[in-house]
């Protein structure tokens, strides 16, 4: 599964003169200073080097500081190029445990994150055009008014909690969700999966390993 990262110019020091060099950073995008986007997708990733694609023009024997998770800032250069495809060498082996933690972000599922915008009637508007159902017939499943499921949906009036339970139901979500905007499923598995990346990174049973949450 491909890493997202992006390419980020480093200053040089005019007291301490050396080539321009580039740093490669987990997550997002942005621009290097000569405007190209600095977009990059890690195909491979080994104790040895890794394999880059970008649309930011590399050469040969370049140097790259990658921030690497758990080990911090990493020098590697490139060996080989071919089209948008780089193939680049760590100075030094990389640790498992960085392998480790690479390939838990790689293949952690995305979690809602309980965004302030998603409120109940943005989630009972948004599940209901996700169901395929129009405001009359979503109100004639519940036994209410057109008029009612509206106000719920304006945040004009608020459902009862039996009414919850109902519209969960009818929406195809647990009422937790539909209150919160958090589905816990999913939290849950995405724990579990995290949990076992951890343990095989460093060897132990995944009973050992304890997940902590700071909200």
């Amino acid at each position: 599964m491909p890493i997202p990262a992006h390419f980020e110019d480093l200053p040089v020091d005019p007291q301490r003169p050396r080539a321009a060099r580039r740093q490669l950073l987990f997550e997002s995008t942005g621009s290097t200073a000569s405007g190209q986007n600095a977009r990059v997708l890690i195909h491979n990733v080994s104790s040895t080097g890794l394999l880059i694609e970008s649309g930011v023009t590399l050469a040969e024997a370049e140097r790259i500081e990658i921030a690497l998770p758990q080990v911090g800032t990493t020098l590697a250069h490139v060996v080989w190029t071919s089209e948008n495809f780089y193939g680049c060498r760590f100075d030094t082996p990389v640790p498992a445990s960085a392998l480790g933690a690479l390939e838990l972000y790689a293949q952690a599922p995305t979690v809602p994150t309980g965004d302030p915008g998603d409120t109940l009637p943005v989630r009972i508007a948004r599940l209901r055009k996700e169901q395929g159902l129009t405001l009359e017939a979503l109100a004639a499943l519940l036994h209410v008014s057109k008029p009612t499921v509206w106000a719920w949906e304006q945040g004009k009036a608020r459902p009862t909690p039996e009414r919850i339970t109902a519209l969960a139901e009818r929406l195809g979500v647990s009422e937790d969700q539909l209150r919160t905007g958090r589905d816990d499923d999913a939290l849950a598995e995405a724990l579990g999966r995290a949990r076992h990346l951890v343990a095989k990174a460093y060897g132990v049973d995944p009973a050992r390993v304890k997940v902590w949450i700071e909200l």
